[in-house]
């Protein structure tokens, strides 16, 4: 299996994904969860910070 993170030529798309991923990891706290498409714009934006953060650890 290929990684994604060196495979991907949408840097847009895999953030977004890794961001998504980074959400549902944390909605297991919750008694209701709340669907990525759902979470909001400000939730969301944090999250993808979070994401590109993360991109940029594992790139270096």
């Amino acid at each position: 299996m290929a990684c994604r993170l060196c495979t991907a030529n949408d840097r847009d798309a895999l953030i977004e994904f890794l961001a998504e991923k980074l959400w549902d990891s944390r909605m297991g706290e919750f008694e209701t969860p709340t669907p990525w498409s759902e979470a909001g714009p400000t939730w969301q934006g944090k999250f993808r910070e979070m994401a590109v953060s993360a991109a940029l650890a594992l790139e270096h």
